[in-house]
C-alpha cells in the first residue's frame, strides 16, 4: 500500500503533462474571466461542451458582464437559454448576478466562502471559479471527477450518494498541486470526458493506466457503482396550437415546479381525439359553429426529463377570421391557462421548453 501511495504521488505531474499536450480548446479557456467561467460552468452542467459553445458566445454577446445580466428581463435571459434545458440554471445565473451587483459591486468574489453566498453557486461551481479564474488552490468535484478518482483509487462509491462527493473531495485535496489547482481540475475534467468515460473507459489510451487501481484490478468498468435505474413515470398531453388571424395563443407556466416561468401552447392532460379538441375549443373560446374551426393533426412527440417522460400528440386549431368574435383576441385566464393571443413576431421572442420543440419549430421559427 505504501508503494502504491508513492507511485500515485507522481499522478498530478503525469496528468498535467498529458493535459498540456492534449487539452481541449474552448472559448471560455482561451479568454479566462471570472464571469465567463461562471457562465460556462453553469451551462456545462447537464450539457455537452460542444453544444455549449454557441450558447456561450450568444449569451456573452447579450449579457457581456454581471451588471448587464442583472439588469436584463427574465424573459430575455430565458430566451438566450432556450434549447439548453434545465432553466433553473438560467434563473440562478440571473439571480446570482443581481446578488453580486448588490453585495459585491457587480463582480464575483474571489474566496470560496463568499462565492458560496451567491445564489445558484454550489461547492463545485465555487471551486471551479476560485481555481480556474482566481488561481486559488481549491478542488472542483463533479461527476467526471468522482468517476476518475473512484477508478484511480478503486473506491467503491455511488456518485448520487452525498457521502461519495465528500469522500472523493478529501482524496482530490490530498493530490491537488499547489499553484496549479485550476489546471489540475481541468485535466481531470478532460480525462473524464475523453478517456475515463462512463461505462467502458479507454484505459489503453489513459496516461494514468499504470497507476490506476481499478485498471490493474480489471474492474474499471464497474466503477463508480451504479444504482439500478427505476422506471420513470410517463405523462400524456395533448398540445393545442391555437391561431387566429396572425396571432397565436401562448400560456405562461407557473412560477414554481417543472419548467417554471417558461411559455407553452395549450397543454391538456391525456391523449385527446380531434372531436374532443373541437368541443373543448368551442366551449372554452365561445366558438359557436364547428365550421368556424379548421383542425390539423400535428406530429406526435416525446421528451424525457431527468425524472419523468412526456408523451404528446398535437393539433393545430385555426379559428376562422370571418366567424370569430371581436373580443376573442382579448381572451385570457380561463380553462386554457394564464395566457393570451400574441402576434407571431412577439411570440417568437418568448422562451419555450425544449420539450415542445416539435411544435415551436413548425410555428415560431423566424422567417
Amino acid at each position: 500500500m505504501e508503494n502504491n501511495t508513492k507511485i500515485l504521488d507522481k499522478m498530478p505531474e503525469i496528468l498535467l503533462d498529458w493535459f498540456y499536450e492534449n487539452r481541449r480548446e474552448f472559448p471560455w479557456r482561451q479568454n479566462r474571466t471570472p464571469y465567463g467561467t461562471w457562465v460556462s460552468e453553469t451551462m456545462l452542467q447537464q450539457t455537452r461542451a460542444r453544444t455549449v459553445i454557441s450558447y456561450y458566445h450568444h449569451f456573452l454577446d447579450l449579457f457581456p458582464d454581471i451588471p448587464s445580466l442583472a439588469g436584463a428581463k427574465q424573459e430575455d435571459v430565458y430566451k438566450a437559454w432556450e434549447g439548453l434545458g434545465y432553466y433553473s440554471r438560467a434563473r440562478n445565473l440571473h439571480e446570482g448576478a443581481a446578488f453580486c451587483v448588490e453585495h459585491f459591486a457587480g463582480k464575483l468574489p474571489q474566496n470560496m466562502s463568499d462565492l458560496l453566498l451567491v445564489p445558484g453557486i454550489g461547492p463545485y461551481t465555487a471551486g471551479a471559479i476560485a481555481s480556474l479564474a482566481f488561481g486559488k488552490d481549491e478542488s472542483a468535484v463533479d461527476g467526471n471527477v468522482i468517476r476518475v478518482f473512484s477508478r484511480l483509487f478503486a473506491i467503491f462509491v455511488c456518485p448520487t450518494d452525498v457521502q461519495a462527493k465528500k469522500e472523493i473531495t478529501s482524496v482530490v485535496r490530498e493530490y491537488l498541486p499547489t499553484g496549479q489547482a485550476g489546471d489540475f481540475n481541468e485535466a481531470v475534467m478532460d480525462l473524464g470526458a475523453t478517456i475515463c468515460t462512463p461505462g467502458i473507459p479507454h484505459c489503453k489510451d489513459c496516461p494514468l493506466s499504470l497507476l490506476c487501481q481499478a485498471n490493474l484490478l480489471d474492474i474499471a468498468s464497474k466503477l463508480p457503482v451504479r444504482r439500478v435505474k427505476k422506471d420513470i413515470p410517463t405523462f400524456s398531453y395533448t398540445i393545442v396550437v391555437l391561431t387566429y388571424e396572425d396571432k397565436i395563443y401562448i400560456s405562461r407556466r407557473p412560477t414554481y415546479g417543472l419548467l417554471a416561468n417558461l411559455n407553452e401552447f395549450i397543454s391538456l392532460p391525456g391523449l385527446l381525439s380531434e372531436k374532443e379538441i373541437q368541443e373543448w375549443v368551442m366551449r372554452v373560446f365561445a366558438v359557436t359553429q364547428m365550421s368556424d374551426l379548421a383542425i390539423t393533426k400535428l406530429e406526435n412527440s416525446s421528451h424525457v426529463f431527468s425524472h419523468l417522460r412526456w408523451e404528446m400528440i398535437g393539433y393545430h386549431v385555426k379559428i376562422k377570421e370571418k366567424t370569430a368574435s371581436s373580443s376573442l383576441c382579448n381572451f385570457r385566464d380561463n380553462e386554457a391557462g394564464m395566457g393570451a393571443f400574441f402576434q407571431m413576431e412577439d411570440a417568437r421572442k418568448l422562451a419555450f421548453p425544449s420539450a415542445l420543440k416539435a411544435y415551436t419549430r413548425c410555428f415560431l421559427l423566424s422567417k
